[in-house]
């Protein structure tokens, strides 16, 4: 398998509600990110089916057992994203936060990065484009109101921050960038913040070492 990077949505179960998944789903769509099919054996799902699955699954807060067959769980979708090859969506809810579950949104490393492989790069950086392709979307992204946090990672990244050490002042997991609720006291040593005031208020933190000269912070939503 590739190495991936990801973007993460984190939501609080209290947000959750009927309807919840197919109205993030459409507002995926608008966003930029159009439905292409399910995934593996879900190929000939439609998205109704696949967004009624997934809500039924978060409703009751399922988690899949170690003992499981990975067909019980969540089913993934794959999106057309600008120029990308491969852009898959699958819901999370294996938390440690009980009352957290997440959206995570998984491209190709090799896409994003002007290296293939982060593993064998001294240094990472991300073409400019991409960056550009992708700050725009978790800006719009950012715009669904259920969305407490957005972080961004690599293979070798770790897990994102559980919105519980957010809130105590964790910097976020960052390696593009993360998005934040305002007044969010997150310590942003070695990140760039910048206040979003186009749409929903936010604070968008750049990481600046991993990004090719300075991204347009304040590109359109």
């Amino acid at each position: 398998m590739p190495a991936y990077f990801d973007m993460t949505l984190q939501f609080l179960r209290k947000d959750l509600y009927p309807g919840f998944v197919a109205d993030f789903d459409a507002h995926l769509e608008r966003s930029g990110l159009g439905f292409r099919s399910g995934c593996r054996e879900d190929a000939g799902l439609s998205q109704a089916e696949i967004a009624a699955w997934n809500q039924k699954k978060l409703d009751a807060n399922f988690r899949l057992d170690y003992t499981e067959h990975y067909t019980h769980d969540y089913k993934q979708v794959l999106y057309q994203f600008e120029q990308y090859e491969r852009v898959r969506g699958c819901w999370m809810n294996r938390e440690a936060e009980e009352d957290v579950f997440t959206y995570v949104i998984l491209i190709p490393e090799r896409e994003v990065l002007t290296c293939e492989d982060s593993v064998c790069c001294m240094e990472i950086c991300f073409q400019r484009e991409r960056a550009e392709e992708l700050l725009r979307l978790a800006k719009r992204l950012w715009q669904f109101p259920q969305v407490k946090a957005i972080q961004t990672g690599l293979e070798l990244s770790g897990n994102p921050v559980e919105l519980s050490a957010l809130e105590a002042g964790q910097p976020p997991c960052a390696e593009a960038f993360a998005i934040l609720e305002p007044g969010c006291p997150c310590c942003a040593d070695g990140l760039r913040a910048v206040e979003l005031t186009q749409g929903r208020p936010g604070v968008l933190l750049l990481e600046d070492k991993n990004l090719p000269g300075s991204i347009e912070s304040e590109s359109n939503i």
